[in-house]
C-alpha cells in the first residue's frame, strides 16, 4: 500500500479525501503500487485502486471506478466474492476460517487476498447493477456523466490490445461483455444529458 506522501496518495486525497460514508457504508481508500489496472472493494468499506489504473484514468474515471466498485460493497457482491476469496486465499490459515475476522485484518493479509479478490467472478447482473452505481455515484459528486462508459472504454481498448494469455485478457474474460456494458454506459450518459437540457 502507497503511502499517503507520494503521488498515488495525494492524488486519492484529494479526489476521496471528503468521502467518509457513501449510501451509509464507511469507506477508506488505499492505492497499491502495482502496474495492474484493477480496483476492488472489500465487504468492510476499503476500496484499493492499483496504480496502474490511475496512470491511464483521469480523476473523473478513477471516480467512477471508485463508484462501481462500492456498488459491488453496497450490493454485498463484495461481500459474497470476499467470503469466496477467503475461503480460497492463504490467510484463512493466519486469520482463522471465521468470515467475521476478515474486517480485522492487516494491510498485508488485506493485500494476500487482493489478488483472489481482484480475479473474483461477478455476474453479468451484478456488474451492470455496479456500472449503473458508478454512473448515479459520478452524477451524485458532480462528475462527467461520461466518466464511467470512458473508464469502461479504455479497459475494453486495453483488453484487446492485450496478449491473449496475459492476465489482464484472463481477468477481462471474467468481466462478462464488456462491449455491451460500454455502449449501455454510453446510453445512460447520453440520456442523462438530453434530459438535463
Amino acid at each position: 500500500l502507497t503511502k499517503p506522501d507520494t503521488d498515488y496518495g495525494k492524488r486519492l486525497e484529494k479526489l476521496t479525501g471528503n468521502m467518509k460514508e457513501v449510501d451509509g457504508l464507511k469507506v477508506n481508500f488505499g492505492v497499491y503500487e502495482v502496474i495492474d489496472v484493477n480496483a476492488f472493494a472489500c465487504g468492510d468499506g476499503s476500496v484499493r485502486i492499483c496504480a496502474g489504473l490511475m496512470d491511464i484514468m483521469t480523476d473523473d474515471e478513477v471516480m467512477a471506478v471508485v463508484g462501481h466498485e462500492i456498488g459491488h460493497v453496497i450490493h454485498t457482491d463484495s461481500k459474497d466474492a470476499m467470503k469466496n476469496a477467503y475461503l480460497r486465499s492463504a490467510v484463512k490459515n493466519a486469520a482463522g476460517a471465521a468470515s467475521s475476522t476478515v474486517s480485522k485484518l492487516s494491510d498485508s493479509e488485506l493485500g494476500a487476498m487482493a489478488e483472489a479478490l481482484a480475479g473474483a467472478q461477478y455476474s453479468q447482473k451484478q456488474e451492470t447493477e455496479a456500472d449503473d452505481y458508478g454512473f448515479e455515484f459520478c452524477i451524485k459528486n458532480n462528475l462527467d456523466p461520461y466518466a464511467m462508459y470512458n473508464a469502461l472504454n479504455k479497459l475494453l481498448e486495453l483488453s484487446a490490445e492485450a496478449p491473449k494469455e496475459s492476465k489482464f485478457q484472463k481477468m477481462f474474460s471474467s468481466h462478462p461483455d464488456t462491449a455491451k456494458r460500454v455502449a449501455r454506459a454510453k446510453e445512460k450518459a447520453d440520456e442523462y444529458m438530453k434530459n438535463k437540457k
